[in-house]
């Protein structure tokens, strides 16, 4: 089992898939992007499975997926599936801006995804665009209701 400096368990993995988002939160990113890391530099699926297998071997039972937007990634869904595989865990969970998220819903239940973290900073239309430049606030709100 793996411990912090003051005899804490850890059993916890945040894992981000992808530094990539397809918003452009004004809290959060210019509106014209930025200089993304050369995709070659990233680490590949095999890398990162590899990552979780030797964490939940060491004791990690908890793994969230996050990103940036982690379905921006390609083949992300395969990755996810990979992960949910891994023995030792018990809890996968993701973190997802809920764009992309509607098309994997039935994938990510039968993979045993526990819980879903939607960040969503208003319930306005109007404000949602405001903050995320993107018109895209119900496509988030039939991932919300799909959930």
């Amino acid at each position: 089992m793996l411990t912090d400096q003051f005899g804490r368990s850890i059993n916890y993995l945040r894992l981000a898939i992808v530094d990539r988002c397809n918003l452009r939160c004004t809290y959060c990113m210019p509106e014209n992007g930025l200089s993304w890391i050369k995709q070659n530099e990233l680490m590949t699926d095999e890398e990162m499975l590899r990552i979780c297998s030797v964490f939940t071997e060491m004791g990690v039972d908890k793994i969230r997926i996050t990103g940036g937007e982690p379905f921006v990634r390609k083949n992300s869904i395969e990755l996810i599936q990979n992960i949910s595989q891994l023995d030792g865990l018990t809890d996968l969970s993701i973190t997802t801006n809920g764009l992309l998220t509607e098309q994997y819903i039935p994938q990510l239940k039968k993979f045993g995804i526990k819980s879903v973290n939607l960040s969503l900073d208003t319930l306005d239309k109007e404000r949602f665009f405001r903050i995320t430049r993107r018109n895209s606030f119900d496509q988030v709100m039939k991932t919300l209701d799909s959930l």
